[in-house]
């Protein structure tokens, strides 16, 4: 079975092949956008690294220090990447300028041309495995990294364009320039990584009060509910409520297999979800939700 561990130690050996097949080529070429690529598959190799340890952490159960379990680390190590991708994109816009102001031609683009496309396919499976592994954990280090890799493989095909017209047209100038236009592609992707870490680190709510509404209230004994908080933790949803009955005299025991029908329900939609209901005898109109 194909486990999100499994697929981030496949995405760490593909990201050290690139970097080595790139960084040999560099050498060889002293092409900015050639050493653009390198970097980004030496820091996909590093931040792979990373977040193998933060999902290991991530799996630990809860204790009587992390009640809510391990799963924010997820969120701390998606900021270090975003931090990871600003630095090498801030270093390589100032490499870029600096071989724009002294321009060399460059030699055998045909060569590299093929060895780019042979690192499209490379990060095509890559990215194919993470989308699997996402479908059913829906963790932020995978989608942290898929989004990562996606960036990736349209970098590798603008390189695939710029070394096709630098051959054909000897525009050198066009190879610092697009290693710069990389380079402030990778920085502002990299926002959305962060964006997303803080919002965990937030308890920033799931958005899916609608939906999470339609189905506590498709229980026939269920009249409404209140007081809806949810939050996300590594991959673990965190849901709770205060549901109210049609039936004021409903006993104790219909009680608890009204509640534990709605969890079910809720978490056949949410997987890993956590859900915490609070039954109340009377309805409060003020704050009762209804969908």
């Amino acid at each position: 079975m194909l486990s999100a561990k499994k697929v981030i130690r496949i995405a760490s050996f593909g990201a050290a092949l690139l970097a080595v097949i790139k960084l040999t080529l560099w050498i060889v070429s002293w092409s900015m956008v050639i050493i653009a690529s390198a970097v980004d598959s030496v820091m996909d190799l590093i931040i792979s690294m990373l977040n193998l340890f933060a999902l290991k952490a991530a799996e630990k159960p809860a204790d009587k220090e992390h009640n809510y379990g391990h799963g924010k680390i997820e969120a701390i190590a998606a900021l270090a990447e975003s931090v990871f991708i600003w630095g090498s994109g801030i270093i390589l816009i100032y490499s870029s300028i600096q071989k724009y102001l002294n321009r060399t031609p460059l030699e055998s683009t045909g060569a590299w041309i093929i060895t780019m496309g042979i690192a499209i396919l490379i990060t095509g499976i890559i990215i194919f495995l993470l989308r699997k592994v996402n479908k059913k954990d829906k963790s932020l280090i995978i989608q942290a990294d898929l989004m990562h890799y996606e960036m990736d493989i349209l970098t590798n095909i603008w390189i695939i364009i710029t070394l096709i017209i630098i051959q054909h047209t000897q525009w050198f100038w066009m190879d610092p320039i697009i290693a710069g236009g990389m380079a402030l592609y990778m920085i502002y992707s990299a926002r959305s990584i962060a964006k997303k870490g803080i919002d965990l680190l937030m308890d920033t709510s799931l958005g899916k009060d609608h939906e999470i509404g339609t189905i506590i209230l498709a229980h026939p004994a269920v009249k409404s509910f209140h007081e809806l908080r949810t939050h996300q933790s590594g991959n673990r949803a965190f849901i709770s409520f205060h549901m109210v009955f049609k039936n004021a005299g409903i006993s104790l025991k219909e009680a608890h297999q009204v509640n534990n029908d709605v969890e079910t329900s809720i978490k056949k939609k949410f997987k890993k979800a956590n859900v915490l209901i609070k039954l109340d005898p009377i309805d409060d109109e003020k704050s009762s939700q209804q969908y």
